[in-house]
């Protein structure tokens, strides 16, 4: 997976843990989300998605060498 796939992948994480908040609370629209996450807090959440990717990968990586 490139660095590309791995920040689209952070971005739909985020995207979908915002859209179930708002699903729960009956939110109708994400004007808040959009500007809650937005500049330096955009960086760091998609910063520590693309941190959880990369270990997913290296651990499933890993996983894979053993089996061979």
């Amino acid at each position: 997976m490139n660095k590309k796939q791995i920040q689209n992948l952070a971005e739909n994480a985020l995207h979908e843990a915002c859209r179930h908040i708002q699903d729960e609370l009956g939110v109708t629209n994400g004007f808040n989300a959009s500007i809650f996450f937005s500049g330096e807090r955009e960086d760091i959440i998609y910063k520590i998605f693309r941190k959880y990717i990369e270990d997913e990968l290296m651990i499933k990586s890993y996983e894979l060498e053993i089996i061979k």
